[in-house]
């Protein structure tokens, strides 16, 4: 009886960890949305990780981007070409592999991505100014986790 009970209890905290996660895939939607509109009203929200990737390495490949962000080529391609005719993103031939295109932010990409990164950062600090340091870490350690348990998926 008590083994049924504490599989039960199991099961509910897996169902409410799965709800939570499902909440934040949501929210995160609706900000990668929100974000979109803001860096440009015609960049589709798919493009964000894409150009965020871009901008944190500052020089990098299609090929790098595909394996980081686990998309297929065909539809990274047209998030590129999305990226370029928005001029969010420039390609140069590499130097040391002619076959080979480098994917570089422009200045336009990081002057609105640091806008807006630095406005949400503020927002984010604002809503848990209030946490512990405990709970900061608590959760980083968590979500590293996550994170890391979701790649082998």
């Amino acid at each position: 009886m008590k083994e049924t009970q504490s599989w039960t209890h199991r099961s509910q905290l897996f169902e409410a960890a799965e709800q939570e996660l499902f909440t934040l895939l949501s929210v995160t939607a609706k900000s990668r949305r929100t974000m979109a509109a803001k860096l440009d009203e015609k960049l589709p929200p798919a493009a964000v990780p894409v150009l965020g990737m871009i901008l944190k390495l500052g020089n990098t490949t299609q090929s790098d981007i595909c394996e980081h962000l686990m998309t297929d080529k065909a539809t990274l391609s047209r998030l590129v070409t999305r990226l370029e005719e928005l001029e969010l993103v420039k390609r140069e031939v590499d130097e040391t592999d002619r076959r080979v295109f480098n994917l570089l932010p422009t200045e336009l990409a990081k002057e609105r991505w640091h806008g807006w990164l630095q406005n949400w950062r503020d927002d984010l600090r604002e809503r848990i100014t209030k946490w512990s340091d405990t709970d900061l870490t608590h959760l980083t350690g968590l979500l590293e986790r996550l994170n890391a348990d979701l790649r082998e998926l």
